[in-house]
């Protein structure tokens, strides 16, 4: 009985993905460009919303600077050469204060422990991509410096909601993740 080849109906032989078969030799296999679902090694990547609510907590540590600042501002605006100085000064204080407060958040304890107080009260973590790491304190100041092109139209804070690594361009630059890793509080 001889075999006949047919237009209708699948092909002879196993299915893809099936073992192989010795006998006739190597089966085909996904092109090398093929694109392949992004599976971290580690931790669950964090959500949009945990990302967002981390960061939500640590704006929210900088309202008190801001109001000094401004009560400042305002002061220094009234008639009198001892409220204008003192004004200044107010205003001066809160806006050190801020930026202060945000490099050592931000910057030096994100960067030595991959948390900013907003990030460990959510339970996320910024890390290194390739090894899981923290990134020390330069990624992290190169990292703040570049959310800069994120706030162009939000575009790049958004990103992380299409993004199959979940980073925004920043992270993408610097090569960092937020992961999902509840602080320790040993």
């Amino acid at each position: 009985m001889t075999h006949q080849m047919s237009n209708f109906g699948p092909p002879p032989g196993p299915p893809p993905g099936a073992p192989q078969d010795p006998a006739r030799g190597p089966q085909p296999q996904a092109p090398p460009w093929a694109q392949q679902a992004y599976a971290p090694s580690g931790p669950p990547l964090a959500t949009w919303g945990r990302r967002a609510g981390g960061a939500l907590i640590d704006a929210a540590l900088l309202v008190p600077f801001y109001l000094v600042a401004g009560v400042g501002g305002g002061l220094s605006q009234e008639s009198g050469f001892f409220v204008t100085v003192f004004g200044l000064l107010v205003t001066a204080v809160g806006w050190f204060g801020f930026i202060g407060f945000a490099v050592w958040n931000h910057v030096l304890k994100q960067g030595r422990t991959g948390y900013t107080i907003g990030k460990g009260v959510i339970g996320i973590k910024l890390v290194r991509k390739e090894s899981q790491a923290t990134i020390g304190a330069p990624t992290a100041l190169v990292r703040q410096l570049l959310h800069v092109l994120d706030a162009f139209c939000l575009i790049g804070y958004l990103w992380p909601l299409v993004d199959d690594k979940r980073q925004t361009f920043a992270d993408k630059i610097v090569g960092t993740l937020v992961v999902v890793e509840p602080r320790s509080h040993t």
